[in-house]
Order: structure tokens, then C-alpha cells, then sequence
């Protein structure tokens, strides 16, 4: 029977390739840095796990462990959007929001992220609004779950599909600082509405968090897109129950003042680019695991759907 060797997922690759990239940046700026040991640190750490991971299967073969090397990269988002805020004023003294004002107000002939919270005050309205943007967050939980669990053979793809599209409108927001209505507009115009326990939960989880960063495009918009896109073809029931969800999340996040309303246009436009292009670099990842012997083979796959 083959030996398994040491190896790394293509969800590592994409996962190494963006921290190496970020790390440069880190590197160049140094010194105008705070805490950059730290940053770099965190780094290390993350290689470490990824190594460890890999070595660990050697031995272990359970299922559990497949997840913990599918899913870590997860745990890594907020961390690395927050990054995004600090690295992008490197390239720009400000962020370039005015541009996005005009091109908003020359479309529509006014301020869609302020006036559309204020021609639709009802409660109820809000919370439908909130509740959408909320569920955005579970929603990757439940796509990323639904192919471990049900479509294991797809799991990996669409895992580095996912990640890959973060870490690709990651890099975007590093050298396209846009911070979005809630941080450019002065109050009380960038004050999102209240309408109850769900704008609760989207202001505590905005908290910790939200940062002046990454408004165009529109990452909630374009991954939202990309979750129909990977269930479309693999979970027609919950494409059909995730689309409401999704078109609610385009109005929510000019409602809620997180974005522009040209965002959501760009987040729309961005999310089949990303998409087919991940899909296009899974395959030369794919590829460059071969290369290097460091691939599952079927034996060990095999071994790890009968667990």
C-alpha cells in the first residue's frame, strides 16, 4: 500500500501564498508598523499549525482531523480583515470614499446609505434587514458543513474556493482603502438604525469585528453570491433556501451603512470573477500538489469517508 506522505491541502496553499503575501507588506512597512514582531509572530504560528496538522496525519487517520485542516483558515478571517485596515492607509494617506460618494450620488442623484434607512424607519423592516446580514455568518458554517458532511468529495474545492475569494478581496481592500459609510459619513448621518435584538447582534459582532475597511466591493455581497453559486449544483434545496437570504443581504448593507450602494454593484460583479478564478487556481493547485508527491491519494481519502 502507498505511504502517505507529509502534505499539504490546496486550502494550506492558498492559506501560505496569502500570509507570504501579506507578510512582504509587513516587511516593507516595518517600521511604520505597530507591533509588527507580533504580526509576524501570529505567522509563524500559523505555519506551525499547518505543519503540525500534516504531520499528525501521518499517523491519524479520522475525520476529525481532515476537518481541523479544512476549517482552520476560518478562524484566521477576522484577524487578517482587521490586518487590511492598517496595511491599506501603507499605500493611501486616506481612505477614497469621496470617489464613491459621487459616483453614488451621480447615479442615483442622492445618498442611498443615508436616505434609505430614513424612508423606511419600521422595525420590522430593520430587523428583516439585520436579520439577513446576520445570518450571512451561519451561512458559511452551513455551506462549508453541508459539502463536509454530505458532499466530502467536493469538500476540499469548495472550502479553497471560499477562502481563496476572502483572501483575494482581502488583498483588494489592502490597496483599495474604502471604508464605507459608518466610518466616512459624520454623525448623526453614519448612525445605523435601532430596531431591535437583531441590530443588537449585527452592532455587538461589528464591535469586535468591524474596522474602517474593505467596503468596496462588497465582500458580504460577493460571498454571499458565491455560497449560490457552490450549492446551486450540489444542494438545490438549500439554494432555494439561502437565496431570499442573499437578496436581503444586498439591500442590508447599504441599510445598515456598511456600504455604498456602487459596493453592492461591485461586490455582484466580483463574486463570479472570484469564483471561476478559484476554481481555476484549485486546479494548478491540485497540479503543484502533485508535483511535489504532497497529495491525498485516493487510498487515504478512502480511508477517511470510511471513518
Amino acid at each position: 500500500m502507498k505511504k502517505c506522505c507529509i502534505k499539504l491541502t490546496t486550502v494550506d496553499l492558498s492559506t501560505t501564498v496569502y500570509l507570504l503575501l501579506s507578510t512582504v507588506i509587513i516587511l516593507i512597512f516595518y517600521n511604520q508598523m505597530t507591533l509588527p514582531l507580533l504580526h509576524l509572530g501570529i505567522r509563524l504560528v500559523v505555519f506551525a499549525l499547518i505543519l503540525i496538522l500534516a504531520l499528525i496525519q501521518i499517523k491519524v487517520k479520522k475525520k476529525w482531523l481532515i476537518f481541523l485542516r479544512f476549517f482552520y483558515p476560518f478562524a484566521l478571517l477576522t484577524y487578517a480583515y482587521d490586518e487590511t485596515a492598517t496595511f491599506n492607509m501603507f499605500f493611501f494617506h486616506q481612505p477614497l470614499d469621496n470617489y464613491f460618494v459621487i459616483v453614488d450620488k451621480w447615479i442615483f442623484g442622492f445618498q442611498p446609505a443615508i436616505e434609505f434607512s430614513k424612508h423606511f424607519p419600521q422595525h420590522w423592516f430593520g430587523e428583516l434587514l439585520y436579520m439577513s446580514y446576520f445570518s450571512y455568518y451561519f451561512i458559511l458554517l452551513v455551506v462549508g458543513l453541508s459539502f463536509f458532511f454530505f458532499r466530502y468529495i467536493e469538500a476540499e474545492k469548495t472550502i479553497f474556493i471560499l477562502i481563496t475569494s476572502f483572501y483575494i478581496y482581502y488583498l483588494i481592500f489592502i490597496f483599495l482603502p474604502v471604508v464605507g459609510p459608518q466610518y466616512y459619513f459624520t454623525f448623526p448621518m453614519n448612525k445605523p438604525p435601532h430596531t431591535g435584538f437583531f441590530s443588537n447582534a449585527v452592532q455587538w459582532v461589528q464591535s469586535f469585528g468591524e474596522k474602517p475597511t474593505g467596503a468596496f466591493p462588497s465582500s458580504h455581497v460577493g460571498i454571499a453570491v458565491i455560497y449560490l453559486m457552490l450549492t446551486y449544483n450540489n444542494f438545490k434545496k438549500l439554494y432555494y433556501l439561502l437565496l431570499p437570504f442573499v437578496v436581503l443581504i444586498l439591500f442590508a448593507t447599504v441599510y445598515i451603512k456598511a456600504h455604498y450602494a456602487i459596493d453592492v454593484v461591485g461586490g455582484l460583479i466580483s463574486a463570479p470573477l472570484l469564483y471561476y478564478f478559484s476554481k481555476w487556481l484549485w486546479q494548478k493547485a491540485q497540479k503543484l500538489n502533485l508535483s511535489l508527491g504532497c497529495i491525498h491519494t485516493k487510498s487515504c481519502l478512502s480511508k477517511v469517508n470510511e471513518l
